[in-house]
């Protein structure tokens, strides 16, 4: 079937979309734009990586709303909508020598306005999230940052856990009613927070047993868990409140053939969970586990022809959704699948591999953002 493609942006050409996010309703996204030269040095100059960055949003029907952008390095790494639509966050690089840092920033995503306005941080932040309505942010980079909304605005001072020395949170989860933060680092350590009325009360800690890498973090929305993807192919699935007082994971998976896990996505009931993995340099997999609470049953695998980097799931557990492409300069591709049959629903090929993917909580539509520098939004995928 053809990709019902509504509306494609590129707000800046030349720019990679490294990160997307679609309200709970499919009425507003927003994406952030980034760039890296990588090995390729496609723009030449004393800093090939500086420029004009920002984040975007746009409505249904693919208008501009607002723009916020700044001079700076590399850019926006990543973006996130709170499910009600009401606030934006962004957070990545924001200049380099002879004081790199990194930020933190938070948006009005009715009228663009700053209600954070670009925390600087020691390092790049990797990934920002909010909970169901704005109200906690949580930002990973050397650690964990958490900031609490009172009224219109975030608080300036965060409450931060830290992580090892030489360590970084690479990705987060948080659950709608921002009670449970979940993150991974680089050096595979899994923490989780409990928050009560804006206070961390709580945390634990679980490291691997042999060297590895957090990929993914993906937490349900109702927070009875999260599951984990890990650079050596396996996933994991930990139950939040069991996570305060043994740190131990309730399951941990293979998916077959993967040499590493890229992408996790969880059902908002954490019912099943799905999970994507590279297969060697030019192809990938894409998993479905059924979630027992103390095991995991595979529901069904499909191959994927490239590499695959991240997967999203609805809250009605109706579709799941792969991005994926690799190496730079070639192909990637948006695809839908049904959540129980495995069938493919459709498929988009874009100009450059493709990063971000994420479904609308209603299962109405759903946006993907693309090295090529194209914002790309799908709707309707399907007629209730």
């Amino acid at each position: 079937m053809t990709a019902p493609l509504r509306w494609q942006a590129t707000p800046h050409a030349g720019y990679f979309i490294n990160a997307v996010g679609i309200s709970a309703d499919g009425r507003k996204t927003i994406a952030g734009t980034f760039f890296h030269s990588y090995s390729d040095e496609r723009r030449t100059g004393a800093d090939s990586n500086s420029g004009d960055f920002g984040i975007y949003c746009w409505d249904s029907a693919g208008a501009l709303q607002w723009s916020n952008t700044f001079t700076g390095y590399e850019g926006v790494y990543w973006a996130s909508l709170s499910a009600d639509g009401s606030y934006a966050a962004s957070g990545g690089w924001y200049s380099s020598t002879p004081t790199y840092s990194g930020f933190i920033a938070a948006f009005d995503a009715a009228t663009g306005a700053p209600v954070l306005d670009y925390y600087k941080t020691p390092t790049r932040v990797n990934q920002v999230v909010l909970n169901s309505d704005g109200s906690v942010l949580a930002a990973g980079g050397d650690q964990l940052y958490l900031f609490f909304r009172s009224g219109a605005q975030f608080s300036t001072t965060p409450s931060t856990l830290p992580v090892a020395s030489g360590d970084s949170v690479i990705s987060i989860g948080i659950s709608a009613d921002g009670q449970w933060v979940a993150a991974g680092t680089y050096a595979g350590t899994v923490l989780l927070v409990k928050i009560v009325g804006g206070v961390p009360v709580s945390s634990n800690t679980w490291s691997p047993a042999a060297t590895n890498t957090v990929h993914s973090v993906a937490m349900a929305t109702n927070g009875q868990g999260f599951a984990v993807g890990m650079k050596n192919g396996e996933f994991l699935y930990f139950v939040c409140n069991d996570f305060l007082s043994n740190a131990q994971p309730a399951w941990t998976q293979i998916l077959t053939g993967a040499s590493s896990v890229y992408g996790v996505a969880i059902a908002s009931d954490a019912s099943f969970v799905s999970a994507v993995g590279n297969i060697g340099s030019a192809s990938g997999t894409v998993g479905v586990f059924d979630n027992a609470g103390s095991a995991a049953t595979l529901r069904w695998q499909q191959t994927l022809t490239a590499n695959p980097n991240s997967t999203s799931i609805d809250s009605e557990g109706l579709f799941v959704a792969v991005a994926d492409g690799h190496p730079d300069g070639t192909p990637g591709h948006f695809t839908l699948f049904n959540a129980a049959s495995s069938a493919q629903i459709w498929s988009c090929t874009t100009g450059n591999m493709s990063w971000p993917i994420q479904v609308a909580s209603n299962a109405m539509a759903c946006v993907g953002g693309s090295d090529d520098g194209s914002v790309y939004y799908f709707n309707p995928l399907r007629v209730l």
